[in-house]
């Protein structure tokens, strides 16, 4: 079925969406905007409710003026709308407080619709308290949904889930203690991404590029998230987590992934999923001393004076690791992977360099090599380049590089819709394609780099802030004969 007639079915069913920790940046600054555009694009259901729930003391009226602070509200109409489908209640999970006054809202709000709605429970809180969450759910039966109508609850959590792999198999184990599997949705807002998805459709609906995506023909690749923020008001999580864990482990493996998964006979949630976990499976673990002289872990200078860091934290806000797949495919490609806050902008791209055949008829050619390269941007705005060696113009016979490059933002006249937006719609829908399948595999490629770098190894560097991290990053490539290409495409940047 089309996604268009899904959501149409959609707009005659009832939803009601429980969003936990309804007061954190989560929330505020992705989940209600999100929701908003929804309303404004016609995609939400004409029975619709949300549950805002946190903590904190609020009326419902006091709760929409914040979230309308946050929400780029161009449509008051619109909003006043929106907004009144909102419904906030004080609540704290971890305690159990309040839960049997939220599930007496849900019934009423049954009552009103006199339908049988679809339950939703999102969990945009401290993993730390995941475990304690999925059980008071289930002492207030929030778990269970609609039995009479077969309408199981849905849960949605969020990453990092679990801080290494044993911690991940023990939530895994509380998780399915109360839900069934199909009841869960793991998200990674990465997969929600338009380019994220559209690298299905440039590798398997473009036949000039398969044949040569492999090691024949790929040099290397290069995978790049930075942030030009700090850490914000997150110190008590993130000095536990470190961007390795943050953004390597789930993010950054999951592009991995996709550029170097296999064709899934079809695009459904089951075969997606499949191809996506095969590859991970298939990363080399690293030895110790391949982690020691293949990984980089570096802290901004002024890391330690934020709020709620350890003095003597040794939590690294950047991190670059050189993989290898078990793969006939990818034999001795490298991945070079890298990640890190306070840099010189927020960028997330893929870059796969291909391989230098002879050219020797061109006389600068190896004065100056430039391979071609092929640049997926998925953010700051979402584009696809590639770079080109074409002649100079002039008398003399000399290559020059050029990039050719599309946005999507100038290239379509169809809005692109946030990730959220569109993870959002498919947790509706009930469509688990985007979404994550049981999280461990990545943490055993995780666990081991970890637990050389408790032991100081390799050294903690640090880099100044606006830069592209620690020159250990730069050696890191180099010492291969290769370096870091720019991670942006021209015409995209903003």
């Amino acid at each position: 079925m089309a996604k268009s007639q899904e959501i149409e079915q959609l707009k005659q069913k009832a939803v009601i969406f429980v969003v936990f920790g309804a007061t954190g940046d989560l929330s505020r600054k992705k989940i209600f905007p999100s929701f908003y555009e929804l309303a404004k694009s016609g995609i939400l259901p004409d029975k619709f409710k949300i549950i805002a729930t946190a903590r904190s003391q609020h009326t419902t009226n006091d709760f929409t003026n914040i979230l309308e602070k946050t929400v780029k509200v161009d449509n008051r109409k619109q909003w006043q709308k929106f907004s009144r489908q909102i419904e906030y209640l004080s609540t704290d999970i971890d305690k159990n407080l309040n839960l049997e006054i939220l599930s007496k809202k849900i019934e009423d709000f049954e009552k009103q619709v006199k339908v049988c709605p679809q339950r939703v429970f999102y969990l945009a809180i401290s993993p730390i308290i995941y475990e304690n969450a999925f059980k008071n759910l289930a002492r207030n039966k929030l778990n269970l949904g609609c039995l009479t109508h077969n309408l199981r609850s849905r849960i949605v959590t969020e990453k990092p889930f679990g801080y290494d792999f044993e911690s991940a198999q023990r939530l895994n184990g509380a998780l399915e203690k109360y839900f069934e599997e199909e009841q869960v949705y793991r998200i990674d807002h990465f997969l929600g991404k338009g380019t994220v998805q559209n690298i299905l459709a440039l590798r398997f609906a473009n036949e000039i590029f398969e044949p040569i995506w492999n090691k024949n023909y790929v040099d290397h690749v290069q995978i790049t998230s930075s942030q030009r923020m700090g850490i914000e008001k997150r110190g008590l999580f993130y000095d536990k987590m470190g961007a390795l864990r943050d953004v390597v482990q789930n993010h950054l493996f999951q592009l991995l992934a996709l550029i170097a998964m296999e064709e899934p006979k079809r695009l459904d949630h089951q075969h997606f999923r499949a191809k996506r976990v095969e590859i991970i499976k298939n990363i080399k673990k690293l030895t110790k001393d391949e982690i020691i002289t293949s990984t980089v872990r570096g802290q901004y200078n002024g890391y330690l004076n934020e709020e709620n860091i350890n003095p003597n934290s040794q939590t690294e806000t950047f991190a670059a690791v050189k993989l290898h797949l078990q793969s006939q495919r990818w034999e001795n490609v490298p991945f070079y992977i890298r990640t890190g806050k306070k840099l010189t902008g927020d960028v997330a791209s893929i870059i796969l360099s291909f391989k230098e055949k002879s050219h020797r008829i061109f006389k600068n050619f190896w004065d100056q090599p430039f391979p071609n390269h092929l640049t997926i941007q998925i953010k700051p705005t979402e584009g696809i380049g590639i770079r080109l060696a074409v002649k100079k113009p002039g008398l003399e016979t000399e290559l020059e590089p050029v990039d050719m490059e599309f946005c999507y933002k100038d290239s379509f006249d169809a809005p692109n819709p946030d990730a959220y937006e569109r993870l959002l719609m498919d947790i509706m829908l009930g469509d688990k394609t985007l979404f994550l399948g049981k999280v461990g595999y990545s943490w055993k490629i995780i666990d081991p780099i970890e637990e050389v770098w408790a032991t100081g190894k390799p050294k903690l560097v640090t880099y100044k802030p606006g830069s592209w991290g620690p020159n250990e990053a730069e050696k890191l490539i180099e010492k291969d004969g290769r370096k870091w290409l720019a991670p942006y495409l021209t015409i995209c940047k903003i």
